[in-house]
């Protein structure tokens, strides 16, 4: 190693010793889910969904202004959880924890609501011919449960629901998700829109353009 790469390395080491010994306390878990329930309830969560899904809106619109010059069929893609679902109150009954077999019974339930502007986004892309893909990390034995979800929350008549298999062992979602658009992409489709809450659902390309929601109560990698 030479002398100007040791110097390097020996500066990141004391900087981050000195990060470790001058550490501060996280703030206390109980404060944090506090925090989490205050934005939800105070509404502040809704607003900030919907100024990201009404930038969709606007864009989607735009797109279809100069339609005609781009007659290949169109697609936009969503995600369901969190995206196009709200599971806000099983994650509250979980006091935002549970056991993942736990977080699986409460989707089993069936009973989450839509988020209104990505149901009015959804409805929008339909009554213009632009069809509607879900892609989701939920897997294959909740596709009954869920498609009566999302029949009862309002959406109706989508084109395709794609589920991660069981035993899919990779460490992201992504991976899953960029495969699903690209399959999208075979049947002749361009994908203007993909929209979803984590980074994993956005990553990798596959569509013309991205919208991430906010989504401070869990990470999916």
């Amino acid at each position: 190693m030479n002398k100007k790469i040791l110097l390097i390395c020996l500066g990141i080491f004391s900087i981050f010793a000195l990060d470790i010994s001058h550490a501060k306390e996280p703030m206390n878990l109980d404060l944090t889910k506090a925090f989490l329930v205050k934005y939800h309830d105070s509404g502040e969560y809704q607003k900030d969904q919907a100024r990201v899904i009404n930038k969709a809106m606007q864009y989607l619109k735009t797109r279809l202004q100069n339609r005609k010059q781009h007659p290949k069929k169109w697609a936009i893609v969503l995600d369901i959880d969190e995206t196009a679902l709200s599971n806000y109150s099983d994650m509250r009954h979980l006091n935002f924890g549970g056991t993942l077999r736990q977080i699986m019974d409460a989707e089993a339930n069936g009973t989450d609501p839509a988020i209104t502007s990505t149901l009015a986004l959804y409805r929008y892309a339909k009554a213009n011919d632009i069809a509607v893909f879900f892609v989701t990390g939920r897997t294959g034995p909740y596709r009954a449960v869920t498609e009566k979800n999302l029949l009862n929350a309002g959406y109706q008549n989508w084109d395709g629901l794609s589920f991660k298999e069981e035993n899919y062992k990779e460490k992201s979602a992504a991976p899953y998700k960029i495969h699903a658009r690209s399959l999208i992409e075979k049947q002749g489709y361009e994908i203007v829109l993909n929209m979803g809450d984590q980074q994993s659902d956005l990553t990798g390309g596959h569509a013309d353009k991205t919208f991430k929601l906010p989504n401070p109560y869990y990470f999916i990698p």
